[in-house]
C-alpha cells in the first residue's frame, strides 16, 4: 500500500533542499516525494514534504503564506543576496543607521510590493536557471514580481546587524527584502542569516531534525508521517456519506448540504482525506481525487 501523508523536516544549514528531499527519499525508499518549496543552502528550518499521492497537493502548500526570522547585515553588498556571496563593493564602516530610520523603512515594505528575484536564484531565463546564468558571469535580467509582506517585525537591532521576523506571501524572497532594505537606507545589506519557522498553520516545532530522522528505521515512516491535509486546514471539511463517496471516486458533483463558506474543500471518508472539491454554486466538484474509481 503507498504511503499518503506529510512529513515536516527540520533542515539544517549546508544541504540543498533536494540534497535533504533524496537522502530521505534513499533511507525510506519512498518512490514518490516532493517538496513544498525550498530552502537556500545556507538557510536553515522548515522544509514540507509529501509523500505518495499528497505530491498532489504540492501547489496549495506553495502558495501558503511562510514565517521567517532573518538577520541582515548593513553595509554589505554581495552577488547572491547572502553573506556566502562575493562581495561587490567594500563594506561599509561605521554605518549612521537609527532605529527610528531602519523602522520607517521597514514600515514601506509592507503590504503588496513589486521584488525583483535575485539573480541567485531557481528562476528561469529561457528555460535556464538563473542561478546557473550568474555562476557562468552571465548578466541575469529578472522581472520584478508582485508579492505579499504580511507581517515586518524588527526584533533586534545591533548595528550593523538587524533581525527580522516577517510573514509573506509564496514565491516573496528574503533575500531580496533584506537586499532592497539596504538599498533603500542607503548602505546596502545582505542576508547574514535565515531561517523559515511556518509554512501556513505548520510550524518547525512540528518538525523532525533530519539527523533524528535519518536514525530512524525505514519502517517506521508510515507510523510518524501526518496527515497529507495538516497544513491545508483553512479549507472547510466536508465529511462524506457512503453515496457520496462512490460519487466522487467517479468525479461526480455532490449536494453541499450545508451553507459553508469556502472556494475549496476537503472532502473525508471516516476522517480520512479523499478529496478536494471546487464550490459550484450548491455543488462541490472534485479536483483532485485521492482514491480509486469504483471497478478499479
Amino acid at each position: 500500500m503507498e504511503l499518503f501523508g506529510l512529513l515536516p523536516v527540520y533542515k539544517p544549514r549546508g544541504p540543498t533542499s533536494t540534497e535533504v528531499m533524496n537522502t530521505i527519499k534513499k533511507h525510506f525508499s519512498v518512490n514518490r516525494i516532493g517538496h513544498t518549496g525550498t530552502l537556500d543552502p545556507f538557510a536553515e528550518g522548515l522544509l514540507v514534504f509529501l509523500i505518495g499521492k499528497a505530491t498532489r497537493l504540492s501547489e496549495y502548500y506553495q502558495k501558503l503564506p511562510k514565517e521567517y526570522i532573518t538577520t541582515g547585515l548593513l553595509g554589505t553588498i554581495t552577488d547572491t543576496y547572502d553573506i556566502t556571496g562575493k562581495p561587490l563593493t567594500p563594506p561599509k564602516e561605521n554605518i549612521e543607521i537609527s532605529k527610528d530610520r531602519l523602522l520607517e523603512v521597514l514600515e514601506t515594505f509592507k503590504g503588496k510590493i513589486l521584488q525583483t528575484p535575485p539573480p541567485f536564484s531557481a528562476k528561469k531565463i529561457k528555460g535556464k536557471r538563473a542561478y546557473k546564468l550568474a555562476r557562468q558571469g552571465k548578466k541575469v535580467s529578472l522581472k520584478p514580481v508582485e508579492v505579499s509582506i504580511y507581517e515586518l517585525e524588527l526584533l533586534e537591532f545591533n548595528p550593523p546587524y538587524f533581525t527580522l521576523r516577517t510573514v509573506v506571501s509564496g514565491g516573496t524572497y528574503i533575500r531580496s527584502l533584506i537586499h532592497d532594505i539596504g538599498q533603500k537606507l542607503g548602505v546596502g545589506a545582505t542576508t547574514y542569516s535565515l531561517k523559515r519557522t511556518k509554512i501556513g498553520s505548520l510550524s518547525l516545532e512540528e518538525a523532525f531534525p533530519l539527523e533524528e530522522l535519518l536514525n530512524k528505521p525505514p519502517t517506521e515512516l508510515e507510523n510518524i508521517l501526518l496527515p497529507p491535509d495538516k497544513g491545508l486546514d483553512y479549507m472547510p471539511e466536508v465529511e462524506l456519506s457512503l453515496q457520496d463517496l462512490s460519487l466522487v471516486k467517479n468525479g461526480r458533483k455532490i449536494p453541499l448540504r450545508e451553507d459553508i463558506e469556502g472556494e475549496l474543500f476537503r472532502l473525508k471518508f471516516k476522517g480520512n482525506l479523499v478529496a478536494l472539491a471546487r464550490k459550484d454554486k450548491n455543488l462541490l466538484k472534485p479536483e483532485k481525487v485521492f482514491i480509486s474509481p469504483i471497478g478499479n
